[in-house]
């Protein structure tokens, strides 16, 4: 390795070190900074000519996208498990409907913001990916908007769908929660469960089968949040 690039490697792992970065999300940056640094060894010059950028500026870099990258599953579980929340109807299942600000939500908002979550989550540290982070933002706040407009009985209309849909919908939760444990992420675990009490009505009819489903899933659900609001308030990053 080109001495230049051992300096900046020596460089990335005590500036992220002193501003307290953990060692795992340390090693993962290393990790890929040694990976693209084959690039420029391809070329035969220094990683820093090869991104035409200082040292000082590839840390910066690094610095604002470990806090995109970081943040970016709580935002994502965080909101869409509150617009699920609110604008999933659950009383509208025995009649197998839906409203328009619910299909406006899972076709566009929900789906256009998954795959900018799966980009985020594997794109690399060391390229700027906060135009991706702003976007999913304004998404966002468009279901915001749409969450306001429930508040003014404003619903685009109501859509019958076929009641397999919604025991579609309630299989995923399932998967959901059954992932989470494998994958030991407990904002997958959140969102599972809250698909899971929004849909039960789709499995049975049994009032106190509801109850119990719900009851159960709001208290892991505050549990879970309640979790999340004491680990991340201890830490500068998360």
């Amino acid at each position: 390795m080109r001495p230049n690039n051992n300096v900046l490697l020596e460089n990335v792992n005590d500036y992220l070190q002193h501003v307290g970065v953990l060692p795992k999300q340390i090693d993962k940056v290393q990790h890929s900074l040694k990976k693209d640094m084959k690039k420029s060894d391809e070329k035969d010059i220094d990683y820093a000519e090869y991104r035409h950028k200082s040292h000082a500026e590839i840390l910066q870099i690094i610095e604002r996208n470990i806090v995109v990258v970081n943040y970016n599953p709580i935002i994502f579980y965080t909101l869409h498990f509150l617009l699920l929340a609110y604008l999933f109807d659950k009383k509208l299942i025995p009649f197998n409907a839906v409203t328009g600000l619910y299909i406006f939500y899972f076709v566009i908002i929900l789906s256009i913001s998954l795959v900018i979550y799966l980009i985020i989550k594997k794109h690399s540290y060391l390229y700027p990916n906060q135009k991706l982070m702003m976007t999913n933002i304004f998404l966002f706040s468009i279901g915001i908007v749409l969450c306001m407009l429930k508040i003014f009985n404003v619903t685009l209309g109501m859509y019958a769908l076929p009641l397999q849909v919604f025991q579609a919908i309630f299989g995923i939760g399932i998967i959901l929660v059954i992932l989470a444990i494998f994958m030991k992420k407990l904002e997958v675990a959140a969102m599972g469960l809250a698909v899971i009490q929004k849909t039960i009505a789709a499995i049975t009819m049994n009032e106190t089968v509801i109850m119990i489903v719900t009851f159960a899933s709001w208290s892991i659900i505050l549990v879970i949040i309640l979790y999340f609001v004491m680990m991340y308030s201890t830490r500068k990053y998360v």
